[in-house]
């Protein structure tokens, strides 16, 4: 069975599930090709893995004028209707005003060469991550190839606009799409036609248990060692990066020793290290930029607390790999999170935006070194029972084989 993975952008730093999923398909006997419209920054070659995707991806943009005048003949000459069906399509999904109707041209160019690329290679199935605009891309191909396809949904994003990114349509057209928790199937549900919601699959990310070492039980008094916290993740506006800095000047200023560790890159980073050194923090907040896996979890690994403040999420995959390790957690009860982190069983949940609440939970973790202790070992277990990659990219597989053979 052959199939193509298709993003925007692959590989990216942050991807690290689509490259786990990637690779364990391929583990188990699928043939699977991946593709992107564009490369991604340099920045994000922090690892030996991102940089063998790289050379096994294939990338349609930049794309010759020639080239694309060719394929619309083409495939206009091959079925008339099938392409001027398509292009209706776009038409009808598109934003709205000019800018809007540019933009669904330049999909409807950039479908046509995915479509090729589709048939060319004789792809059975074609996967999606994300469905935003290069979902888009992809329900067109599909249109014009007759290549079924599916699309793996997060959120948050996808959710602050959902007419606007067809998720009807996407929905409608799809042989099925992965949810990647309760969460985001209702949203699904709320933004498609009942008659699609047996389409509606869920598929959790997961993490390799197995690459992640369930650490040492750190007990040190940060009257002696300062604790060491850690964020992993985009520096960008909906992760929340702010209200954990303003926690932690409370901290400080109540005389509380601790060092943050921040690893990844985005928008929010030059303001976010102004604000540190406005208040002090230089010394103890550190900036690590973006992180190959290997480097997460070493630092995983020496870390003592987790913090994740997000304004919005899916269910991250940066909070199974910290509880895979045994490294106690708090989020934010927002999107899957709390399907993932059990208050005060698993991890610690506090509202997004409550800086006070954050800081609380944080001083709890610091007080009581048997509350870190307790949450551990059922952080471990809620990783390796409901969010375990192999059986995760099992399910997947087996819908994907579905589809496929029907």
């Amino acid at each position: 069975m052959q199939i193509s993975y298709f993003t925007s952008s692959y590989p990216r730093a942050t991807d690290t599930f689509i490259q786990r999923e990637v690779i364990g398909l391929r583990a188990s006997g699928v043939d699977v090709l991946t593709s992107a419209l564009r490369l991604p920054e340099g920045n994000n070659n922090v690892s030996p893995l991102i940089l063998n995707e790289r050379k096994q991806t294939t990338y349609f943009l930049p794309a010759s004028p020639l080239k694309l005048i060719k394929l619309n003949l083409s495939y206009l000459a091959r079925s008339a209707s099938k392409y001027l069906k398509t292009l209706k399509l776009a038409f009808k999904t598109r934003r709205p005003g000019i800018k809007g109707t540019i933009y669904q041209l330049f999909y409807f160019q950039e479908a046509l060469l995915l479509a090729n690329y589709l048939e060319t290679n004789k792809v059975e199935h074609l996967h999606n991550h994300f469905g935003d605009s290069s979902g888009m891309v992809t329900m067109l191909a599909s249109q014009l190839s007759g290549v079924g396809y599916s699309i793996t949904f997060h959120g948050p994003h996808i959710f602050f606009e959902p007419t606007l990114l067809a998720l009807r349509e996407k929905v409608k057209y799809a042989k099925f799409i992965v949810c990647i928790s309760n969460y985001c199937r209702s949203q699904m549900m709320l933004f498609s036609d009942a008659e699609d919601w047996h389409k509606l699959k869920i598929v959790h990310c997961g993490v390799d248990v197995n690459q992640y070492p369930y650490s040492p039980f750190k007990s040190h008094s940060t009257s002696e060692i300062p604790v060491k916290l850690l964020y992993v993740g985009r520096l960008a506006a909906e992760k929340g990066v702010p209200v954990l800095l303003r926690s932690l000047i409370t901290l400080k200023n109540e005389g509380h020793r601790f060092h943050l560790t921040l690893l990844g890159d985005g928008p929010e980073r030059a303001a976010l290290e102004t604000e540190v050194k406005q208040h002090g923090l230089t010394q103890m907040v550190h900036f690590g930029g973006f992180a190959s896996q290997e480097t997460v979890r070493d630092t995983l690994l020496e870390s003592d607390v987790f913090i994740l403040p997000s304004f919005a999420e899916g269910v991250p995959v940066s909070l199974m790999e910290a509880m895979a390790c045994g490294v106690p957690v708090i989020g934010t009860n927002v999107g899957g999170v709390t399907e993932l982190i059990e208050h005060g069983i698993s991890g610690m949940v506090v509202a997004p935006s409550d800086e006070v609440a954050l800081k609380s939970a944080i001083l709890c973790y610091i007080q009581h070194p048997e509350l870190r202790e307790n949450v551990r070992s059922a952080a471990r277990n809620t990783v390796e029972k409901n969010f375990n990659f192999k059986v995760e990219v099992g399910k997947l597989e087996h819908l994907i084989r579905e589809q496929v053979q029907n």
